[in-house]
């Protein structure tokens, strides 16, 4: 029953036509001006279908098509008709769902503002939009941009018109960070790791000062190179030859002022590599030894800082030997891999001196500037109490030989 559609009359006969007829065409024999041609005008014909099939399959998951065919849903039925990818049969669905809810969006791919690529990254906040935001903004944001530069739009307009805080936000989507690994085939294994984007600059310029850099006689691909620098941590770890773990390629955020202050509720920095980092994270590390912060107003700079305005080195060999690990309790993190915390942060008036600094592994550190935390006590026996109710107290810890006293701050 449904194969015979395929075959149907009427404009499928003019497809066929004008698919043999493309076909036919010897593009060896084209010149490059007429090959140039010839590429842009089969993309421009693809685009069109590409928007055509969205509708038609927003149109049939709407009237499950697909019933009495024992399919469970049209991603499935359409696979096992025609052997196409269902996850692509779904985004496909979505950004007609998406067309259909958004005029803006319809017009926007019509005119050629946007690419169905594009339009496609923007479908789902489009159709999962709050009732009282207007997806039209974000289609002007969006327009003349490549999918990548879509979905980072996607992704801020989501999060200017959430009502959720900034710091909530961030925390949701560090609980989704993950490492996941599947089984090997033919000696080989894929491991997928989701970070934050933050993290995820770090490790990738991690792995890319450890790969090296590219040489004129090095043969090796980028994700070689990549893949190479992931093996030496490894290898070196293994070894115990993993240290100086503060000495970490720098990453260069750059944010307005306005943003940095806190002026605006939905500020945002940007790293080298242009992502988009929230205000309030890049207040959090703005005493981080691997970052530059660079401040701006308008087009005039007013502050690159340097990692010497905050934790020195002297300071961080004192924290060394005083903390000697992570402070969270149960937390054998070693020093070196540990972040120099302010107690009481920089931007709100906290000083860079000992009796305000101390070491936490970058997963304790997150949690300790997580929405709702609260700090309490001294140096020696910090209390944090979080949003649940829980506190945990965090004392200096003891020396690593038996029988001495745990280190003071007079000590250190």
């Amino acid at each position: 029953m449904f194969a015979s559609v395929v075959h149907m009359k009427g404009p499928f006969d003019h497809c066929d036509t004008a698919i043999a007829a493309l076909v036919a065409v010897d593009v060896s024999s084209l010149s490059d001006v007429g090959l140039a041609s010839h590429v842009l005008g089969v993309q421009h014909y693809l685009d069109q279908l590409t928007v055509h099939q969205a509708r038609v399959l927003a149109v049939a998951e709407t009237r499950q098509v697909w019933s009495g065919t024992g399919a469970r849903n049209l991603a499935e039925w359409l696979s096992g008709e025609t052997k196409c990818d269902p996850n692509d049969v779904n985004d496909k669905t979505k950004l007609g769902e998406a067309l259909g809810k958004s005029p803006e969006l319809s017009d926007a791919v019509s005119n050629g503002e946007l690419s169905p690529d594009a339009a496609a990254e923007l479908a789902d906040t489009i159709n999962d939009a709050p009732a009282d935001a207007d997806p039209a903004s974000l289609v002007d944001a969006a327009k003349g941009a490549t999918p990548k530069q879509a979905k980072k739009a996607a992704e801020r307009w989501k999060d200017i018109h959430s009502k959720k805080s900034p710091e909530e936000l961030e925390a949701e989507r560090y609980a989704r960070r993950s490492v996941k690994t599947t089984a090997p085939v033919d000696g080989l294994a894929t491991t997928t790791i989701t970070l934050p984007v933050l993290q995820h600059r770090e490790f990738h310029n991690v792995l890319g000062f450890l790969g090296g850099k590219p040489s004129a006689d090095d043969d090796r691909s980028t994700p070689q190179r990549l893949a190479d620098g992931l093996i030496a941590l490894c290898h070196a770890f293994a070894k115990g030859e993993v240290r100086g773990g503060n000495n970490k390629p720098t990453i260069v955020i750059r944010i307005d002022a306005n943003d940095y202050t806190g002026a605006n509720p939905h500020g945002v920095g940007i790293t080298d590599h242009g992502d988009l980092i929230p205000a309030h994270i890049v207040r959090q590390l703005a005493n981080d030894a691997n970052l530059r912060l660079l401040i701006t107003h308008g087009n005039e700079i007013l502050w690159l800082g340097r990692t010497e305005r905050y934790a020195t080195r002297a300071q961080t060999l004192a924290l060394l030997a005083r903390d000697t690990q992570c402070r969270w309790p149960g937390c054998h993190t070693p020093a070196a891999w540990c972040d120099a915390d302010h107690i009481t942060p920089w931007e709100h008036g906290g000083t860079t001196d000992l009796d305000n600094l101390w070491l936490l592994c970058r997963h304790h550190h997150t949690i300790k500037h997580a929405p709702g935390v609260r700090i309490t006590g001294t140096i020696d026996n910090i209390n944090i109490h979080l949003p649940n109710g829980t506190t945990i107290h965090c004392p200096l810890k003891p020396a690593t030989k038996p029988g001495t006293k745990p280190r003071t701050q007079a000590a250190a």
